[in-house]
């Protein structure tokens, strides 16, 4: 028995020693970070005070349907080879500006593979823009390589290309953001979701952290309040008729959508309600969304009668086959702060909106 024990033994130590790319991935601590917010890696002797603004201008486009004088979508945390560890190596949204002449300064911090791989993959293949890596030093990580042959030809690719690079970093940040607010938990799972797709046929993902305020037949009101501070982030759902494109136009749904706070959530005097604001003019896009049409609003929200505002996202779905208009939308209160990082949450949470 003694030469089987010694086979399967030496069987079990062989097999743990090997594992797959899942269980080292999985053996990686979780990505680090804040919402609004980006990684930006370059070299320290090229970096100067210039160079920083052309890189900002790409990153810091200032959010829409805010008031002057405006919020930049990401804070940028610079950094080079002097220093890339920690929080800054463990974070979730991070892009490194690459080119020949940095090469070598950057392998310090990056690896010497990493950095050969992505000077070879230029050098071969000159128009190729970037590229992502995923979950190198943490899990639910996006690591994206801007390419180009000399800092001359990078400043030229951030400038023509800063609208893609911009919602790149959205993109990223969606994926990884909703990974960090609602974690492996799957629709099939998440109970709120699953009520609001078997009474309404539409529904979006709750977070632990949000409670539901109002759940009826036709309104949806979930909310998530600070105990330390002034800070109230609220997500809506509802539905309304859709009989033509005429409805569709932006101050009727801006009409539907104040007609619902009028009714559900009144202000602190009389007469009073959260309504979309008249001296703010609100941002729109058209866009198709998961498959059917849709209208991004971004704008500002007031108080009839009262002194109280703040931004709001509002994501509006044809469906066409149930001949109505979906309604999701996000909402913030805080009065005097930053607001991106909260909004940016509001936003990912709107736009986990499935209709059935």
């Amino acid at each position: 028995m003694r030469p089987l024990i010694k086979t399967l033994f030496l069987f079990l130590v062989l097999n743990g020693c090997s594992s797959t790319a899942e269980e080292r991935k999985a053996l990686l601590p979780d990505s680090s970070g804040q919402l609004a917010e980006v990684i930006v890696i370059t070299d320290s002797r090229s970096t100067d005070s210039l160079y920083k603004e052309q890189i900002t201008n790409v990153f810091a486009h200032n959010l829409e349907g805010h008031p002057p004088p405006g919020e930049p979508t990401f804070k940028i945390l610079f950094t080079d080879e002097s220093f890339f560890k920690g929080y800054f190596k463990m974070h979730h949204n991070i892009f490194v500006l690459l080119n020949t002449s940095n090469a070598e300064y950057l392998k310090k911090i990056l690896g010497e593979k990493a950095i050969d791989k992505m000077v070879s993959i230029k050098e071969s293949n000159p128009e190729t823009f970037g590229l992502l890596q995923e979950d190198i030093y943490a899990q639910n990580q996006k690591i994206f390589y801007i390419l180009a042959d000399n800092k001359a030809e990078m400043i030229e690719r951030l400038e023509k290309k800063k609208e893609d690079i911009l919602q790149l970093a959205l993109k990223h940040e969606n994926i990884c953001g909703k990974r960090k607010m609602l974690g492996t938990t799957s629709v099939k799972r998440d109970a709120f979701y699953q009520k609001c797709i078997s009474e309404k046929g539409f529904g979006i993902r709750k977070p632990k952290t949000y409670r539901v305020a109002i759940d009826n037949e036709e309104f949806v009101w979930l909310r998530k309040s600070s105990t330390t501070n002034e800070l109230e982030q609220g997500l809506l759902l509802f539905e309304a008729p859709y009989t033509s494109e005429d409805n569709l136009t932006t101050k009727n749904l801006i009409k539907i959508r104040n007609t619902f706070a009028n009714k559900y959530i009144p202000g602190e005097y009389k007469n009073s309600y959260m309504k979309y604001s008249e001296a703010i003019k609100p941002h729109r896009r058209d866009q198709n969304f998961k498959g059917k049409y849709g209208v991004e609003i971004r704008g500002w929200w007031d108080v009839q009668g009262d002194f109280m505002g703040g931004p709001s996202y509002i994501r509006a779905v044809v469906d066409e086959a149930r001949g109505r208009i979906v309604f999701a939308e996000g909402f913030l209160f805080f009065p005097n702060e930053a607001k991106a990082k909260q909004m940016r949450e509001l936003e990912i949470l709107v736009n986990t909106l499935s209709i059935k």
